[in-house]
């Protein structure tokens, strides 16, 4: 399962020793929150969970560590996208190609849905079956039924360890916020995140709601 490891650890250090500091700031919607709530979603015991429940709990947690990964990127993740301790796959929704480190953390949730007989070309989570969804439509639908159950599951988990509207983008919104907290370049930031537009970056980084 996913330990119980301090999400701050190394996030924005490994920023900072690459980049210069900035001293942006920026008032927004208040979406992300704290790290010490990020440790309480990776820390609820949920062994007697439901598997979606779990599988929801790891993508949020994915996602954060993953440099702010969206859900319709992390269904598209196939094994062929994991290469020399590394990330790298371009966004579905802009078309931009992202690499980033494979933390301990992410590299211990995909150990849980490993397969027999597995290949590049499948895919790491258990949301899209490149046997059964081969058009775009397909998967489509099946990533949208998908990522409404998983927002379902982690409101619920949410309101177990006191969280309000937990969702997968909160988990985007939390990455880049601590980056920024931490001191990181609101340039690096976007290029993290994979947007084509800065403003679009300032959208997510916000001040933690408690």
């Amino acid at each position: 399962g996913i330990r119980d490891r301090s999400p701050s650890r190394g996030l924005g250090d490994v920023y900072k020793r690459q980049y210069k500091v900035s001293k942006f700031d920026t008032r927004t919607k208040k979406r992300a929150i704290t790290k010490e709530d990020v440790r309480k979603v990776i820390a609820l015991d949920l062994s007697q969970g439901y598997p979606s429940e779990r599988l929801a709990r790891d993508i949020f947690v994915f996602s954060y560590f993953g440099a702010g990964i969206n859900f319709a990127d992390i269904a598209l993740l196939k094994y062929g996208n994991v290469r020399d301790g590394r990330v790298q796959y371009v966004r579905k929704k802009t078309g931009k190609p992202i690499n980033f480190l494979l933390t301990e953390e992410m590299r211990n949730i995909i150990v849980q849905y490993q397969r027999q007989g597995q290949t590049d070309e499948d895919y790491i989570f258990p949301i899209l079956d490149r046997r059964v969804h081969r058009t775009e439509q397909q998967r489509y639908d099946r990533t949208h039924k998908v990522l409404t159950n998983t927002n379902r599951w982690l409101r619920k988990i949410g309101q177990r360890v006191g969280i309000e509207h937990l969702t997968t983008y909160v988990a985007r919104h939390t990455f880049a916020t601590v980056l920024k907290r931490s001191g990181v370049n609101i340039a690096i930031i976007s290029e993290s995140l994979g947007h084509s537009d800065l403003s679009l970056s300032l959208i997510h980084i916000s001040e933690p709601t408690r």
